[in-house]
């Protein structure tokens, strides 16, 4: 997708606004092909948001900084082996003038965290809504999608923000993902956690047990995909890679079994 095709990506979302409930994508399948971004593919603008209780040290911002790229690389070679271009482009917000809340809910993986997030800290940035910072990005940005990462330098557990067309599209069309610093105190966040969130927002479905996923198909992904990033992470993120399953979710082929349906838990 080219920086045309965005443009007509944004009139669509227009039209779907005003004019129809029905999903913008004709195969889109859970969050697949939705959203801001929808494609693992071109050239992706990243907006990093510092968010914070107290503020951040400079050695956490570089600190947490090199994990983005790290992540941001990785998924750019693992596009390569599908045949696929990827470029990140990145942005900061919250570093000159803090973006502070009073509270920040940690993460903890039971599915009862905010998921407004994404629109509160466009509230902050002086935007509306997630449509009219993409409407900014669509006049400005040479891109074909974008997403945001929403940083907290305390512990919790990372969640994505990613967009289905049941969703409001005017709060939940901006697509985004909740990070922290660390899983726990004493434990720091790594770039394939960091990966493993991102590919969520372009339509990667989770293939450990959760509250949504089952055990049966944990079991399963451990025999056919023991490597993909959304069934493990790593602190050696090479270890790591997109398996047909999450490619095909993500975009970086149309290489589809049936069978794959039965890893998607909506």
């Amino acid at each position: 997708m080219n920086k045309t095709a965005f443009r007509r990506l944004f009139f669509t979302l227009l039209m779907f606004l005003a004019l129809s409930p029905v999903a913008l994508g004709a195969d889109n399948i859970g969050s697949r092909n939705q959203g801001s971004a929808r494609t693992l593919e071109g050239t992706i603008f990243v907006l990093t948001c510092y968010v914070s209780e107290t503020g951040w040290t400079q050695p956490e911002v570089e600190q947490y900084g090199a994990l983005i790229r790290e992540a941001e690389d990785w998924l750019v070679e693992q596009a390569k082996v599908y045949g696929k271009e990827v470029t990140f482009v990145n942005a900061t917000a919250g570093l000159d003038t803090p973006l502070l809340f009073d509270e920040i809910v940690s993460g903890n993986g039971v599915g009862d965290e905010p998921v407004d997030l994404v629109s509160k800290v466009m509230n902050k940035l002086g935007y509306n809504n997630g449509i009219e910072y993409i409407q900014w990005l669509n006049d400005t940005i040479d891109c074909d999608g974008g997403l945001v990462l929403i940083a907290a330098n305390k512990p919790g557990r990372g969640y994505s923000m990613a967009y289905k067309d049941t969703f409001d599209p005017w709060m939940y069309f901006l697509e985004g993902t909740m990070l922290y610093t660390s899983y726990e105190e004493g434990v720091p966040d790594c770039a394939a956690g960091i990966a493993h969130e991102m590919c969520h927002l372009f339509g990667a479905e989770d293939l450990y047990a959760t509250f949504v996923q089952t055990a049966e198909n944990e079991a399963r992904a451990r025999e056919l995909f023991p490597d993909d990033i959304m069934l493990r992470v790593s602190y050696d993120i090479n270890e790591l890679k997109i398996d047909k399953l999450t490619a095909w979710l993500i975009g970086l082929t149309d290489e589809m079994e049936d069978w794959y349906l039965s890893f998607l838990y909506e």
